[in-house]
């Protein structure tokens, strides 16, 4: 059980990091003269990117990660069965 939980935690790091990095491109492709704005506080669109840019860096970053060090956990206990 402990196992699937993990698994669905990964997926919804990627899935929320592929929506940030998604959010960057559609801030990227708005026109400059737009209103931006990070949790009610006013930003300029550079701002935003950046914000989105990290955020979408660390959720798939830590996703990935934790894919592989879990993969290859259950591979070391297969291996030792």
């Amino acid at each position: 059980m402990k196992i699937i939980n993990s698994k669905i935690w990964i997926y919804l790091f990627l899935l929320v990091g592929i929506g940030n990095f998604l959010m960057m491109i559609d801030t990227l492709l708005s026109s400059g003269d737009q209103a931006f704005s990070i949790f009610s506080i006013p930003t300029n669109k550079w701002t935003n990117v950046a914000f989105f840019a990290t955020i979408a860096f660390f959720l798939i970053y830590s996703g990935v990660y934790q894919n592989k060090k879990m993969n290859e956990k259950t591979q070391n206990e297969d291996a030792t069965d």
